[in-house]
């Protein structure tokens, strides 16, 4: 039987005779040409993996989208032990570019519209507020601090690179606050968007907290998520 991998032999270095060659498998979500260590190697298509031998150790893999969309780009270990597995979110990849240039992501199930990052370094509750009323991203003025209920939207899917599972690929570096008041009036619930756990934190605690801002969905989308 035909195996429905593409076979390509890539060596970069010369291997010693008594080297066995590591195998790296390779797929992706969208057409890109790949290269390692800098060096084409073919073009990947969804649905038919590439299946590449080179000489153990540590390699740099690049998948380069259609169109000339910056390189996706991943420091990959292998041995000659066991075949090493590379999944290129390739898609997710371009949308973080497009969300990157235009600093905002708009959530079509809510209707809610997400900075693009959040604050990057601690703030307390009244320092995340007026981030978010001082943020002009998009040419907009009316970012907010989201409610916990708002932030819980966001949680899903894979982890990132940053060990983070939300839904788009938006730049977070630590828990977020949000306006919403926490099991005592000094507190505010913050989210973790690595698991989904929620903590009730004083407000005046930095730390680990920083400021993802909202846009308020526009009225016809606030009611359509009305029951009726």
């Amino acid at each position: 039987m035909v195996s429905r991998y593409i076979l390509l032999l890539f060596a970069p270095l010369a291997w010693a005779a008594q080297e066995p060659a590591a195998v790296l498998a390779i797929t992706s979500d969208a057409p890109a040409a790949i290269e390692l260590d800098g060096n084409p190697i073919g073009r990947l298509d969804p649905g038919t993996p590439l299946r590449i031998q080179t000489t153990p150790g540590e390699h740099i893999l690049q998948a380069l989208p259609a169109g000339g969309a910056p390189a996706w780009r991943k420091t990959v270990m292998v041995s000659s032990a066991f075949p090493a597995d590379v999944k290129i979110p390739l898609r997710s990849h371009m949308e973080r570019i497009e969300i990157e240039k235009s600093g905002l992501w708009k959530d079509e199930r809510t209707g809610l519209t997400w900075s693009a990052a959040d604050s990057g370094s601690g703030v307390t509750v009244s320092q995340a507020h007026a981030y978010c009323g001082r943020l002009t991203t998009g040419g907009f003025q009316d970012w907010l601090l989201p409610s916990i209920e708002q932030l819980q939207t966001l949680f899903g899917g894979e982890a990132d690179e940053r060990g983070f599972r939300v839904i788009a690929p938006l730049k977070l570096t630590g828990w977020s606050w949000s306006s919403t008041q926490g099991n005592e009036p000094a507190e505010n619930w913050t989210l973790d968007l690595g698991d989904g756990a929620r903590a009730s934190v004083a407000a005046g605690d930095a730390g680990l907290n920083r400021a993802l801002c909202v846009r308020p969905a526009p009225p016809e989308s606030a009611k359509s998520t009305v029951r009726r």
